[in-house]
C-alpha cells in the first residue's frame, strides 16, 4: 500500500482474524438465512469488523472485539439511549461473547446504515456538506442533553470516566520534546490547561467521544447516522468540538456544527478557551497514540498541530 495510514492499519489489523467458524455460528444468533457475502472493512483501529450480507438480504455489521470486556454493552446501552432521542444511530441485533482456542471474543452485529462516511464524501457540493454538519450539530446536541443525573442503568459504565491528562503532563512532555517541540512552551501550554479547566466541569454530559467524520454516514446528501460509540463517555460538550476540529477542519468547518446546534448558550464566553484547551489536550492524546503504536506521520501531523496550537495561544 502506498497510503501510510492504510498501511498502519493494515499493520494493526494483521493479528485480526477471528475463525470463520465462530463468525457463521454466532450469525445464526441473528438470523437463520445462510451467510451471502462476507467483506472485511479495515477503517478503525481497534476492532475487526466485517460487513455481512444474508440469503434474506439482511445486511449488517459485525464488529469484534478483544481483550476488551463489556465494550460493546457500554457501546449498545449509549445507541439505545441515542435511538430514543431520536437519533439516527444503528440498531444493535446482538452481542456476544465467544471463546476461541486463542482467546474470547467480544462481538457485535449492527444495522447497516445506508449511505457512505462523511470523510469519504468531501467531494459533494460545499452547501450539501453544510447542510450535512449541521444535522450532525442537531443529533448531536439530543446526546448532550443526557448528563451524569440521567444514567439510569449505564451509570456503571461511566464510574470510572476521569480524566488524567494533566496527570500525565511530564510523558506528554517528553513526547512532545521527542517530536521537535520547544519544552518551555509546552509547559507553557500545560498551565494554560491547567488553568483553563481548573475546578469541575458543570456541563459534564454524554458524549460521543470519537467524533470525527469517518465516524458519520451520508446517504444522498443528507445524514444517514452516527457510528461508532466506542469511546462514549461522560464528558464536556466542548470536547466533540475540540475533536471535531483537530481531525476536520478546515474542510468541515466547527462553525457549521454549531449552527446546528441545539443549546446555543455552550457558546457562552468560556467556550473559546475551554475549547482551545481541549483541542490543544486532544492533539497531546493523539501525538502519544500513534508514538505508542508506531505510526509515525499520525505523530508528526499531531506535533505540527500542537505548534500551531501553541502558537496561537501566544505560548511559543
Amino acid at each position: 500500500m502506498s497510503d501510510p495510514y492504510a498501511q498502519h492499519l493494515a499493520d494493526l489489523h494483521s493479528g485480526f482474524e477471528a475463525p470463520a467458524n465462530v463468525i457463521v455460528a454466532a450469525a445464526r444468533e441473528v438470523t437463520a438465512s445462510p451467510i451471502r457475502s462476507k467483506a472485511r472493512i479495515v477503517h478503525g483501529e481497534a476492532n475487526e469488523v466485517y460487513r455481512i450480507t444474508f440469503e434474506s438480504q439482511l445486511h449488517v455489521i459485525l464488529r469484534i472485539a478483544r481483550r476488551a470486556e463489556e465494550v460493546f454493552e457500554k457501546e449498545a446501552w449509549a445507541i439505545d439511549r441515542c435511538r430514543r432521542l431520536g437519533m439516527a444511530v444503528p440498531r444493535v441485533l446482538s452481542l456476544q461473547r465467544r471463546q476461541t482456542e486463542a482467546e474470547p471474543l467480544e462481538l457485535c452485529f449492527l444495522e447497516m446504515l445506508p449511505g457512505q462516511r462523511l470523510s469519504d464524501s468531501l467531494d459533494l457540493p460545499p452547501d450539501t456538506l453544510r447542510t450535512v454538519v449541521r444535522e450532525l450539530g442537531e443529533q448531536i446536541s439530543r446526546m448532550h442533553g443526557i448528563g451524569p443525573d440521567e444514567l439510569d442503568d449505564g451509570g456503571r459504565f461511566f464510574e470510572h470516566d476521569t480524566d488524567d491528562f494533566l496527570a500525565m503532563e511530564a510523558e506528554f512532555a517528553q513526547l512532545a520534546v521527542q517530536a521537535g517541540l520547544d519544552r518551555p512552551a509546552v509547559e507553557r501550554a500545560f498551565r494554560f490547561c491547567e488553568t483553563t479547566m481548573a475546578g469541575p466541569d458543570p456541563r459534564r454530559r454524554l458524549t460521543h467521544n470519537d467524533f470525527r467524520a469517518c465516524h458519520v454516514l451520508v446517504h444522498e446528501g443528507r445524514l444517514s447516522g452516527l457510528i461508532d460509540f466506542g469511546q462514549v463517555s461522560i464528558d464536556s460538550p466542548i470536547n466533540e468540538f475540540a475533536k471535531w476540529d483537530y481531525w476536520e477542519a478546515p474542510a468541515l468547518p466547527v462553525a457549521w456544527l454549531r449552527e446546528g446546534y441545539g443549546d446555543q448558550s455552550l457558546f457562552d464566553d468560556a467556550f473559546e478557551s475551554r475549547f482551545a484547551a481541549l483541542r490543544l489536550a486532544n492533539a497531546l492524546w493523539v501525538l502519544r497514540w500513534y508514538a505508542l503504536t508506531g505510526y509515525a506521520a499520525g505523530a508528526e501531523r499531531a506535533a505540527t498541530s500542537i505548534q500551531r496550537y501553541i502558537a496561537e495561544l501566544g505560548l511559543d
